[in-house]
């Protein structure tokens, strides 16, 4: 049998991709040929990382990092070390990565220790600290294949505008993120890096396309990572791993990457995902007061706005949607929706629900964006919500490949994509296998459609058992901050008992 030609250089590049994994941090076989339902498990008993290293990966805000840093409680050498071991181990589990550059990071991390020491000041807001990024933006001398055999050994000229901004406030960056082959799925699956599997459920997929972001922060192996969404897809890695993430509207985050040729009805954007609000917040204002704008030119000169991301002091109104009226969400989508409503109203915070998304103008789209976008800034300005409340997806999880063979519906994230409108996801509940059992509400759903018969029917609470849920607040236009706001009233109410 004749062998593609193809395949030898995956086999290279898969074999380069191990040897910049040192044989210390290489999990025995017994472990990769069979590991546990959940990577973290895995990760927390397999003696790698010391104790101290554990103990810092864990940590979820990095503005507390960063505040050891600064005090030099800890040195960036250390911290490196410790989330570029988390991140080997992580590799190896769930294949979240592409490209490791761990000499790199680390020779960039002991000149940022050497800087404090001599001038007692630190290298900008991020000094110091380890950031993961998407497989979709260059860093000069490594490849970006966005999983494409063909692009294999092809190594960028030069580093993409926000990799010069993450490096000018002084991140360290030490590996790029897996991707699905040419985006554009939620599945993060291609023949150079293979399958990107969950955090916490090997046989559930991370999603896409930042699926590999999304498995890597939520194993702990990255404190802040940033993806790309042009229709959910830092929204859904983000859901599916229970993450906090931004998708901003185009121009607040520096863009410029690989593909600059291709033109796109609707723009792709990138943003933050992290483990906290703090960490996704401090990251937009450390960002936007570096003055981006100065390296890249499609970055709006826009300052972060703290004054609109401070937790309100009155009460909101919100619109909520329970149920887009194409795809119905799945038992525990609905139940988490219910219960956070529930807390936002005994706050005395009020809800507007919405019955679904204006679906006759949905179909009137192919008159223009513009016009469509106009009609619905009319019924959002008219509305006088503060922000909208609703799921990511419909779903709770996948096995792989499954997403690539169904009727997929991402109406509930790309709708926000074509009208410009930033988002935040907030985690709010994990699926309960009492809880969220098939009611006869379910049983006796009657499918609106293809995509809504596949969603129904896959649904298993067995498989996604204590799989994360989180909800997605829509802001509006350069929305970010409205957004963040409404995220810390959310975070809030679900503390409360």
């Amino acid at each position: 049998m004749t062998i593609p030609t193809w395949k030898s250089t995956v086999h290279k590049k898969r074999a380069a991709q191990l040897a910049a994994i040192p044989p210390d941090w290489r999990l025995p076989e017994s472990i990769t040929a069979d590991p546990p339902l959940n990577a973290l498990e895995a990760i927390r008993s397999c003696d790698i990382l010391t104790e101290k290293e554990q103990e810092w990966t864990e940590i979820n805000d990095s503005t507390v990092l960063l505040s050891m840093l600064a005090n030099r409680e800890i040195s960036s050498v250390q911290l490196t070390t410790a989330f570029c071991k988390r991140a080997a181990v992580a590799q190896q589990l769930t294949k979240c990565l592409t490209e490791i550059f761990f000499d790199r990071a680390l020779a960039r991390a002991k000149e940022l220790d050497d800087i404090l020491e001599k001038t007692g000041k630190v290298t900008g807001p991020l000094h110091g600290l380890p950031v993961s990024i998407k497989d979709r933006f260059d860093v000069e001398g490594y490849d970006t294949t966005v999983g494409w055999v063909g692009l294999v050994g092809k190594p960028a000229q030069s580093s993409s505008s926000i990799a010069l901004s993450l490096e000018s406030m002084g991140a360290v960056l030490y590996v790029k993120t897996n991707v699905p082959q040419s985006l554009m799925m939620s599945d993060s699956y291609n023949h150079v890096f293979g399958q990107s599997i969950n955090a916490f459920n090997k046989q559930l997929i991370s999603g896409g396309s930042s699926g590999g972001e999304g498995a890597l922060i939520g194993t702990g192996g990255s404190v802040v990572g940033i993806g790309t969404d042009i229709g959910g897809s830092i929204r859904i890695p983000a859901n599916l791993q229970g993450l906090y993430s931004i998708c901003p509207t185009t121009g607040r985050v520096p863009w410029n990457c690989s593909f600059m040729h291709q033109h796109y009805l609707v723009p792709p954007v990138a943003g933050p995902m992290a483990r906290s609000l703090s960490s996704i917040e401090h990251f937009m204002q450390s960002l936007l007061d570096s003055n981006p704008w100065n390296i890249d030119p499609g970055c709006i000169p826009i300052p972060w706005r703290k004054e609109l991301a401070a937790k309100p002091t009155g009460k909101l109104r919100l619109g909520i949607v329970y149920d887009d009226g194409v795809v119905k969400p799945q038992p525990p989508i609905a139940r988490a929706m219910r219960e956070v409503a529930k807390k936002l109203k005994e706050a005395g915070h009020e809800g507007t629900e919405k019955d679904e998304l204006t679906i006759s103008e949905r179909e009137e789209l192919e008159e223009t964006k513009w016009a469509y976008q106009t009609s619905f800034l009319q019924q959002w300005t008219s509305s006088n919500i503060d922000a909208l409340l609703m799921p990511v997806t419909p779903w709770v999880g996948y096995r792989p490949k499954s997403w690539v063979v169904s009727s997929q519906w991402l109406g509930y994230t790309a709708l926000w994509n074509l009208l410009n409108y930033a988002a935040v996801t907030v985690p709010v509940a994990k699926v309960d296998g009492a809880l969220d059992q098939p009611d006869q509400e379910w049983l006796e759903h009657v499918p609106r459609n293809d995509s809504d018969r596949f969603n129904w029917e896959q649904y298993d609470p067995d498989l996604v058992k204590d799989m994360p849920i989180t909800v997605q607040i829509v802001g509006g236009r350069f929305g970010e901050e409205k957004a963040v706001s409404v995220a810390k009233v959310v975070d809030e109410v679900l503390q409360e008992p």
